[in-house]
């Protein structure tokens, strides 16, 4: 082997990389200096903002326990209070050049820097036999030279070539997140062009409520258009009443009107009071018997009040013979 080669094997050997040349890696005590076995390379994907500067990237903390080792990502700059990130979890006993993905801070800061804790990374991990010799929690602050661990801004990519995170429904979504389309939903990915004159990629999702018929459903009257040409007109309101808040009306029954279920999609309007009570075979026979008997209490009376007019008679009869006599 010639001696310039093996000249470059020993510079090799000291590399800084993928921290600057000028990083000397010491932590805040003095006692730990990052080896150059353990990150062989690394890659952060940050916002395409003007005012990020990637040059300020810069490891901040590293915590070596057995069998795992946590690599914290900050940003050098007074308004950005926390770490940006951190590569969770990197196996002391993995195999060599094993890549693990960034786990952002997510925390919502309000001010012009909240993207930074929404981004995105890789890095590679390469030997931890060394590092494992010294376990504890080494923290570092870019304050010169040999205690910086800035990062080289090549392997730093300004312009989110991928989506930082997604928000639904105030939940957070980062790393790989799948779309999926439902029913009648259909995405289309096209291009336009900002106001700042930049191209940007464009997913549009759109709903059709038949087949073959797409529809933008994009504010509540396209919806109750689209609606009411496949349904007709809804009932908005009953006498100008609002339904609940799940959208029912309630109809109830008052002075002999009773409302009732029949079946599963009806109701029963009826007035008990004005029922029909002569309908029934046993009533109508029950007010014949009833009937026959008023009858024969009618003859009877009628019978004992002929039987007394006629001895009323036959007494008058008596009493005048009896006054011609005397």
């Amino acid at each position: 082997m010639s001696d310039v080669l093996q000249e470059f094997l020993d510079q090799n050997l000291h590399r800084a990389y993928p921290l600057q040349d000028s990083s000397g890696g010491i932590d805040t005590t003095g006692a730990f200096t990052i080896p150059s076995s353990l990150i062989t390379d690394i890659y952060l994907c940050v916002p395409n903002l003007p005012f990020i500067d990637k040059s300020k990237f810069y490891v901040e903390n590293i915590l070596v326990r057995r069998f795992y080792i946590d690599v914290t990502i900050g940003y050098d700059d007074p308004a950005v209070t926390r770490p940006v990130g951190i590569f969770k979890n990197l196996a002391t006993t993995a195999q060599p050049q094993t890549t693990y993905d960034l786990t952002p801070s997510e925390f919502q800061s309000g001010d012009q820097f909240a993207p930074l804790y929404h981004m995105s990374g890789q890095i590679t991990f390469g030997d931890a036999t060394e590092i494992i010799r010294s376990l504890g929690s080494w923290s570092f602050v870019p304050s010169d030279d040999a205690h910086a661990t800035y990062l080289v801004s090549s392997r730093i990519s300004k312009g989110l070539l991928n989506v930082q995170y997604i928000s639904i429904n105030g939940r957070l979504f980062t790393g790989n997140v799948r779309f999926r389309e439902g029913n009648n939903v259909t995405m289309s990915v096209g291009q336009r062009t900002r106001p700042d004159g930049e191209e940007e990629s464009v997913i549009t999702v759109s709903a059709s409520l038949n087949a073959g018929s797409v529809l933008q459903l994009t504010n509540d009257a396209d919806v109750l258009d689209a609606m009411t040409a496949l349904y007709g007109r809804p009932i908005r309101t009953i006498n100008g009443m609002l339904p609940d808040q799940d959208r029912n009306f309630t109809v109830s029954g008052g002075d002999c009107t009773g409302v009732d279920p029949a079946g599963s999609h009806s109701v029963v309007i009826s007035n008990p009071c004005a029922s029909p009570c002569c309908d029934e075979d046993a009533n109508i026979s029950a007010i014949l018997e009833s009937i026959a008997n008023l009858n024969l209490r009618y003859a009877q009376l009628r019978g004992f009040l002929d039987s007394a007019h006629t001895t009323l008679s036959a007494m008058q009869n008596k009493l005048l013979l009896l006054g011609s006599e005397v």
